[in-house]
């Protein structure tokens, strides 16, 4: 079962389901979020609602976790700054840090932001758009901070996620095609499988479990009759 985590257009369900995806996040930005958004799922298809988070300062994005996470199974920040990055990888409540390398030289992630993202649960994400749609010079710059991560995350165990960020079926790509890709950053099938079926399925089950949460600590179980 593979899934693409950072999808912003409903109607590319059917696309992804041809292309092989078992579900895809539907990701609202958190400037224009409309909480009455039609999902459409199907019934072999699964699709989550998602919202990408856009903050402007670790104040700002504790309150608009607050405000969003309740309200989507898939929750994303945006980014790029170091004050964020390392905000989002200390909140338990974030499910994926997109992008953190973004209009940087380094990858946004060091060994402090590494061991946060590890203690909860925090995957950092590695976009494969922003390499196919950057010209060439950028696309080494991208592909090597794509490495200082993966170098991170086999030290420090964080989850890792591989998304399409697609806004067309243009920007979907298949299981097949994303793990050649990921093959020539070397790494293993098994980090492959983990970053397109394991750790998304992780962030639902922990998205169902955390709705029924009484307090920290303290959760309902269903028991049948």
């Amino acid at each position: 079962m593979f899934f693409d985590f950072h999808v912003h257009n409903t109607h590319l369900a059917r696309e992804a389901k041809r292309l092989g995806y078992s579900g895809i996040a539907l990701v609202q930005s958190s400037k224009n979020y409309n909480k009455t958004a039609n999902i459409n799922p199907q019934d072999d298809f699964k699709v989550f609602s998602g919202v990408e988070i856009y903050a402007k300062n670790p104040e700002d994005l504790r309150k608009k976790v607050q405000k969003f996470r309740e309200l989507n199974e898939v929750l994303i920040v945006n980014g790029g700054d170091i004050k964020i990055n390392r905000a989002a990888c200390e909140d338990p409540r974030v499910d994926i840090l997109a992008h953190p390398y973004k209009n940087r030289r380094d990858s946004g992630i060091n060994h402090v932001l590494a061991k946060k993202a590890s203690e909860n649960n925090v995957a950092i994400e590695l976009n494969i758009n922003q390499v196919i749609k950057t010209r060439l010079s950028l696309r080494a710059k991208i592909l090597s901070q794509f490495r200082q991560i993966l170098k991170l995350q086999r030290k420090f165990k964080f989850p890792l996620i591989i998304t399409s960020n697609a806004y067309s079926i243009y920007d979907l790509r298949t299981p097949e095609d994303i793990t050649a890709f990921a093959g020539c950053m070397e790494m293993t099938h098994d980090e492959i499988i983990s970053s397109l079926s394991k750790n998304p399925a992780d962030i639902i089950e922990r998205s169902m479990i955390r709705k029924n949460v009484i307090v920290q600590g303290a959760r309902t179980i269903e028991q049948d009759d």
